[in-house]
């Protein structure tokens, strides 16, 4: 699935929309800073692909990684896990 995201019409913030066009997100943005709103609903639009990234980078590196890539991809699960919803 794909996200956008774009400046509200309705709020001082940003809509995050899938892309049927449906918003399944609002960003308000801070008082003290406002462009702070743009940022996370960037990062919240692009989550989807990141974890697909960092889930293969996860696989290759227990793939071919030796005892230098081991606590690296332990700290990758750790975050993989969380960003699912496995952990608090």
């Amino acid at each position: 699935m794909t996200y956008t995201t774009a400046p509200a019409t309705m709020h001082s913030g940003h809509d995050i929309r899938d892309e049927r066009g449906h918003m399944v997100a609002i960003v308000h943005n801070p008082a003290s800073n406002p462009t702070e709103g743009a940022r996370i609903a960037a990062l919240m639009a692009a989550a989807p692909d990141l974890l697909a990234a960092l889930t293969q980078w996860a696989e290759y590196a227990e793939q071919n990684g030796g005892d230098e890539a081991y606590s690296f991809n332990a700290a990758t699960r750790a975050a993989i896990a969380r960003a699912i919803g496995l952990t608090p």
